[in-house]
């Protein structure tokens, strides 16, 4: 054993040894990881929820490599995990448990589009989740009212408080773990059973806290993170507040066994010290309601006294979640609101929208605008007659959104727009009102001088499954631009006329991969055996995500052909 002298200073430097590693392993190698991965492994280059035909390429993608099934199984195993940690007290099980459940905060180091390229992979642990709803995972955004209410004093004050906010989290958080960490050895080299001095007079478990101020510093910081696009982008929220509770669970079970070891000693210690940092008496009188509604006293003792805990405040968060930040709230206002009110409110948001100078406004307020549903389709109609074309954008997109045919003969009028822009989205959105009543003005859109706009014509027409336009697709087939050829492939697929079989194999042999990528889809939803020998040919190509979606194709048609 070094001398007394020393000691101090080993256990000082083997606590900063586990806080850079902490800080190395969860900030720098992420980025590590990502670029191997994306080096190294294969991905789909594409959006992977910009449209049908690319959620459909993303389901391909994930049933080739059997992603389902490996998702479902690494959740369950997690799950069991932490059941068993907690059932038989073993914390490090439900620890890594916790630890498993946070990957995907994780994941959002990854800048790509594709949710699964890169460290993305991490999220298919929650495919379980992701399959029911992409949403379901902005079910923790009640972990932001922290967050918010800094924001909210620094804007008062007159300053941006993001980065403040961030560094106090990331910095403190690993601060208190270093301290928390010195502090520990130090009891177990002076062979205390209770470690009870220094930061232990301010919280029982600093090194949670700390890993907890950290990770959170770290989704802060996530958030602000630049993506080519935000449809993939997956909500870190849920993971990190399933996580974080989880970990408290497991300082709960902890407590539960040092009680148990050290008794009355260790009683003592808990209820003279803070959980995790020191709250005002009312607040911590609160913390305790649930567990002396059910059990009459303010800490618990038993495994399931912590479940029911944990349960409880798990329900209400998520339930915040669900009511505060992912558009509850709006629906509870408009309950209790009177008509009247809520004609005022979307009056004012018309009223930002159109005067507003800065686009992303615009789009901030069109957004709540449509949030009210088919009482703000009067509003955008007008929008489509207004003299700025992001106005008109805006409008003709969320039309859309609130399919209402009363926009028809607005939206059919608008595809005269001077805007290609918002031609383009006029023509988007009757598809999604999904009436045949403008299918022959939407037509002339297929002649229009703009691709773009012809584009989303040829992909609309054919989702309302107009009848007549196979030979216009077909010859679109020719066209000299790469994206046109791409997206009639596309609309052929998704009219499924075997009339276009013997053009659609012979673009088989397309200079562009992203063409034969799209070719080969197309036979697979046109799903006709006499594409058969066509895409056996493609299983050799010499791109791999052809060589993948022609093997899903072949495997579906022999599927569909056995008896």
């Amino acid at each position: 054993m070094p001398a007394p002298s020393f000691r101090p200073v080993l256990l000082l430097l083997l606590a900063l040894v586990f806080t850079i590693g902490l800080t190395f392993a969860t900030v720098e190698l992420p980025y590590v990881i990502d670029d191997l991965l994306q080096r190294s492994v294969s991905t789909p280059s594409l959006d992977s929820h910009a449209d049908s035909i690319s959620r459909f390429k993303t389901e391909l993608f994930i049933d080739h490599y059997h992603l389902r099934l490996i998702g479902y199984i690494c959740f369950a195993l997690t799950v069991l995990l932490i059941i068993i940690g907690f059932a038989t007290r073993k914390s490090g099980l439900a620890t890594v448990g916790a630890l498993a459940f946070m990957l995907p905060v994780f994941a959002q180091f990854a800048g790509v589009m594709f949710f699964l390229a890169g460290l993305g992979l991490l999220n298919v642990l929650w495919l379980p989740i992701l399959d029911i709803s992409f949403d379901l995972q902005r079910l923790g955004l009640v972990i932001r009212a922290p967050y918010d209410l800094l924001m909210w004093g620094f804007h008062k004050a007159g300053y941006n408080g993001y980065w403040p906010i961030v560094i106090f989290f990331i910095g403190g958080g690993l601060l208190v773990f270093f301290i928390g960490t010195f502090a520990w050895l130090s009891a177990r080299t002076q062979k205390q059973g209770v470690a009870d001095s220094w930061v232990y007079r301010f919280s029982r478990h600093p090194q949670y806290l700390g890993w907890i101020m950290w990770s959170y510093g770290m989704f802060l910081l996530l958030m602000q993170q630049r993506y080519p696009k935000r449809s993939w982008g997956i909500d870190a929220s849920l993971p990190w507040l399933l996580s974080t509770m989880i970990i408290i669970g497991v300082a709960m079970i902890e407590e539960l066994r040092m009680r148990r070891r050290y008794g009355d000693s260790y009683d003592l210690f808990r209820r003279s010290r803070p959980f995790l940092f020191p709250l005002p008496r009312i607040v911590r009188k609160m913390f305790a309601l649930p567990l002396r509604l059910f059990y009459r006293k303010d800490l618990p003792e038993r495994k399931r006294e912590v479940a029911v805990v944990l349960t409880v405040y798990t329900a209400l968060l998520i339930g915040a979640s669900a009511l505060f930040y992912t558009g509850g709230w709006t629906e509870v206002k408009g309950w209790v609101t009177s008509s009247e009110q809520r004609t005022e409110q979307m009056t004012d948001l018309a009223t930002r929208i159109v005067e507003h100078p800065n686009w992303r406004a615009k789009y901030y307020y069109a957004e709540r605008l449509a949030a009210y549903g088919d009482p703000a389709v009067d509003h955008f109609i007008a929008f489509l007659d207004n003299d700025q074309e992001e106005v008109r954008a805006l409008a003709a997109r969320y039309l859309g959104e609130i399919p209402s045919e009363r926009a028809i003969p607005a939206l059919t009028a608008a595809l005269d727009d001077t805007s290609p822009n918002v031609r383009g989205r006029v023509v988007k959105s009757l598809a999604q009102i999904g009436s045949r009543q403008a299918t022959e003005p939407m037509m002339r859109l297929l002649d229009d001088p703009e691709e773009w706009v012809r584009r989303e014509a040829a992909r609309s027409l054919a989702e309302l499954g107009v009848e007549g336009i196979a030979d216009r697709l077909i010859a679109g087939l020719n066209e000299p631009s790469g994206w046109a050829r791409i997206a009639y492939a596309d609309a052929l697929g998704i009219l499924g006329t075997e009339k276009a079989l013997p053009a659609l194999i012979d673009r088989l042999n397309d200079e562009q991969p992203l063409v034969r990528r799209s070719v080969v889809v197309a036979l697979m939803k046109i799903g006709s055996t006499d594409a058969f020998d066509a895409l056996q040919r493609a299983t050799l190509d010499e791109d791999w995500e052809v060589r993948v979606y022609a093997a899903e194709a072949l495997r579906r048609l022999r599927s569909e052909a056995a008896p």
